[in-house]
């Protein structure tokens, strides 16, 4: 596999990677230039009217919430505003795009010159030395990689190909072709990054983090299978200490974070055997095949020249005011990198809990009301609890939390239990899972399971005495030096007391009666 080639070829070679990613924007009702819905599926060609049909006489109409939601994307991803923007006809041909040319922006794109920080950590692939890197900060965990957004524009998205017959669902060996325009004329932004990017990982750490963004904004639902978000990847390699920049090639079909990362490992290894052999990298577009693990040639590369850019005739230009652009950024919610400091500060959480409870907009909500109603002593507790049961729960299952039978109110209440002792962490498990299987909340599970922890001393210590007058042996041979026995003499208590004492008791009151 090329990903097990890649650390290799990496130290020869450096991988120059820039992205383009194309959201849907599945908050509004409707579509970019007319009032069809918008929505995933349902039967083809019902959600379609003469504009994004392409009809003669039709005429586009702007759709203010996409441009609303497009200038909020752009503000949270650090752009600039350009104050006067309009839309331009990019020409082709392609069967998905009844009119033969898709509206969009080309000079000047509503949001421009922006920045996306991303974190990388230890241990993660492929993980190269980038101190001597302009972008770069080092930090004690890894580093974090300031990543230049070339632009962020807005058009509307194509309709869909379907391919009738071969075997892997595309147009080449097919027997024919249906097109389905239900998602033609979505609102679609299109965000570009400079070539700052330099790993597969890097590259998947943005993805991710521009997913969050969006997410925490609302603007899209962001579901990469479903295509309402969508990656494309240039990716260059050139000698490792060059300055000059390799032929590209972009890469399609990555609808998922290992995808993104996978097909672009590929690409790099494919590209340096192409250069030790004493080859060259042709400028195309390569197709990721997941199945074989591989990059195919699509086509040769379009340049911007063969789109045959203009202003589109039927739109009048935007002038966007000051006090629009302010308006809009009013809006802006707390973003991830903003929440996760904020978590840090006041639950007094590492950077890594607080950043994985920051990311994911569920987990925000839920956590905070779970807290609320705990107290801030047990903030800790709390994100152990959904970090590691919860989060556990739901990666192992198809359940989100929106499905779950337990709300916040029964996470603070199980915290409040483990925390004054009344119920070891061990029972804490068997309430979690009753909790979710019926719903109740962890005192009426305890209390009809007789789940109690004995943290009576006097209980305790008859149970050691009582152990430890049994395992003679055992007790002469910790005294001797074998101390790593303090782990079957506790366990022997806790079957002894059926496993409901204090585990730190245990350990507390054996210790010294064993001096």
């Amino acid at each position: 596999m090329a990903t097990d080639r890649l650390a290799e070829v990496l130290t020869r070679y450096e991988a120059v990677i820039g992205l383009e990613f194309h959201t849907e924007i599945t908050a509004t009702k409707t579509k970019m230039f007319c009032g069809c819905p918008v929505a995933f599926g349902g039967e083809a060609n019902s959600r379609v009217c003469p504009t994004c049909m392409g009809l003669p006489g039709a005429l586009p109409v702007p759709n203010q919430e996409c441009v609303d939601w497009a200038i909020l994307a752009g503000l949270a991803a650090g752009c600039k505003i350009a104050p006067l923007s309009d839309f331009t006809r990019k020409n082709y041909f392609y069967p998905d795009m009844a009119v033969n040319y898709q509206l969009s922006q080309y000079q000047p794109p509503f949001c421009y010159d922006g920045r996306i920080d991303i974190e990388i950590i230890e241990g993660a692939d492929e993980r190269l030395d980038r101190e001597t890197a302009e972008n770069v900060t080092m930090t004690e965990d890894g580093y974090i990689a300031a990543i230049r957004v070339t632009r962020l524009h807005l058009e509307e998205d194509t309709g869909k190909m379907i391919h009738i017959g071969g075997t892997d669902g595309r147009i080449g060996g097919a027997d024919y072709s249906l097109a389905d325009f239900n998602r033609s004329g979505t609102g679609l932004m299109e965000l570009v990054t400079e070539p700052d990017i330099r790993t597969p990982e890097e590259a998947r750490a943005f993805a991710r983090k521009l997913r969050q963004l969006w997410l925490t904004l609302g603007v899209s639902d962001c579901n990469m299978e479903e295509g309402s978000m969508r990656a494309d990847g240039n990716v260059s390699i050139r000698p490792r200490g060059a300055t000059g920049l390799g032929t590209k090639t972009e890469l399609k079909n990555m609808n998922s974070f290992k995808a993104l990362h996978d097909g672009i490992a590929f690409e790099i290894v494919r590209q340096a055997d192409l250069l030790d052999a004493g080859g060259k990298v042709v400028q195309e577009t390569r197709h990721w095949e997941p199945t074989e693990k591989v990059t195919t040639a699509m086509r040769t590369k379009e340049m911007a020249e063969d789109y045959r850019y203009f202003p589109d005739p039927d739109t009048a230009p935007f002038d966007l005011s000051a006090e629009y652009v302010e308006g809009i950024r009013a809006r802006l919610p707390e973003l991830p990198d903003a929440k996760k400091e904020r978590f840090m500060e006041t639950y007094k959480l590492s950077a890594h809990d607080a950043g994985l409870l920051a990311a994911d907009v569920g987990l925000t909500k839920f956590y905070e009301e779970a807290v609320q109603i705990a107290g801030l002593d047990h903030a800790k507790s709390v994100s152990n609890t959904m970090l590691n049961d919860l989060s556990a729960h739901l990666n192992a299952t198809e359940e989100t939390l929106e499905t779950i039978k337990i709300a916040p109110a029964h996470i603070a209440e199980l915290v409040e239990l483990v925390d004054s002792g009344e119920i070891s962490s061990k029972q804490a498990k068997e309430v979690f899972a009753a909790m979710l299987e019926a719903g109740q909340m962890p005192k009426v599970i305890a209390r009809e399971r007789g789940l109690k922890q004995v943290s009576d001393t006097g209980v305790i210590e008859a149970a050691v005495d009582s152990v430890l007058a049994a395992h003679p042996d055992k007790v002469e041979a910790y005294r001797g030096g074998k101390v790593g026995l303090i782990g079957f003499l506790v366990g022997q208590v806790m079957r002894e007391t059926q496993g409901q004492a204090n585990p730190s008791l245990v350990n507390e009151i054996l210790t010294q009666k064993l001096k």
